[in-house]
């Protein structure tokens, strides 16, 4: 059986988009309970972001190391609303952690959807460009005081510049709001970035720039976690890890169709 936890008080809340196609997807029994309530989770659960009490819920499933699925902000083709359809926004969804792992040997279709360009490796470049994840992924991560922290040890191994690049928040909602400067324009003469756990890190590598991250981040697979490392940075060709990410999204059709069921099956994931 399949528990659901979801925001029962609001049912415009983008994370419908997701369970709405799970309920009629999902292999097994599901049902759906209301995460604005304190409660004793369920093994085998599902949350979207850390609306409500997600954040309490997921960590007390982790302690007991028991099965949970995570679904939030996709890596490539967020929603646009604007232009909302079915078939032209995605969700990742990730099983006992809140971002995808790496999956070897994926195909390129899904990623070549996107029309992303890579951009060949640039390791030059003067400032160094911070970019702090979500207060509620740094909590997730036992780390709240993330940003301070991390540039008071970055300053002990360079001098090099460094600029802030808060992750820029839509009002009232999970999804980012339009940056006032694109990332792009940070990652010009960027020496590399440095972030906890954040998607900045997709978009470093898209465009040539070496990333560190922390040890727990997604992006750990094409990054370094030392700082200690940093006038020596490293960049890995970060196409396979791109190809894995975009098999652990979906539009909402596809959580829908089954096309979402039959992916993470056959990709060992359910």
């Amino acid at each position: 059986m399949l528990t659901i936890y979801a925001p029962l008080k609001n049912k415009k809340s983008k994370a419908w988009e997701v369970f709405n196609g799970v309920k009629k997807s999902w292999p097994e029994q599901v049902v759906v309970n209301d995460n604005g309530i304190a409660t004793e989770p369920l093994s085998n659960s599902m949350f979207w972001g850390f609306v409500n009490r997600n954040l309490e819920l997921i960590k007390k499933l982790e302690t007991r190391k028991q099965q949970y699925w995570f679904t939030d902000t996709p890596y490539f083709g967020r929603f646009d609303n604007n232009n909302l359809k079915q078939d032209n926004h995605y969700w990742r969804i990730c099983k006992n952690a809140i971002h995808a792992k790496y999956i070897p040997g994926c195909k390129k279709d899904r990623f070549e959807k996107f029309g992303i360009e890579l951009k060949a490796p640039d390791l030059k470049g003067e400032h160094i460009l911070v970019c702090p994840s979500s207060p509620g992924i740094n909590q997730y991560l036992e780390r709240p005081n993330w940003t301070a922290e991390t540039v008071e040890q970055i300053k002990r191994y360079t001098d090099r510049p460094i600029k802030i690049r808060e992750k820029p928040r839509g009002k009232g909602t999970s999804g980012p709001a339009v940056a006032t400067i694109p990332i792009e324009k940070d990652l010009e003469n960027a020496w590399c970035i440095v972030t906890s756990c954040s998607i900045s890190a997709i978009e470093a590598v898209c465009n040539g720039k070496p990333v560190f991250c922390d040890e727990k981040s997604f992006a750990q697979h094409i990054a370094t976690t030392n700082l200690a490392d940093i006038e020596n940075p490293m960049f890995v060709s970060p196409e396979d890890w791109l190809y894995s990410l975009s098999y652990q999204q979906f539009t909402p059709e596809e959580f829908s169709n089954g096309t979402a069921i039959e992916i993470l099956l056959d990709k060992g994931l359910l």
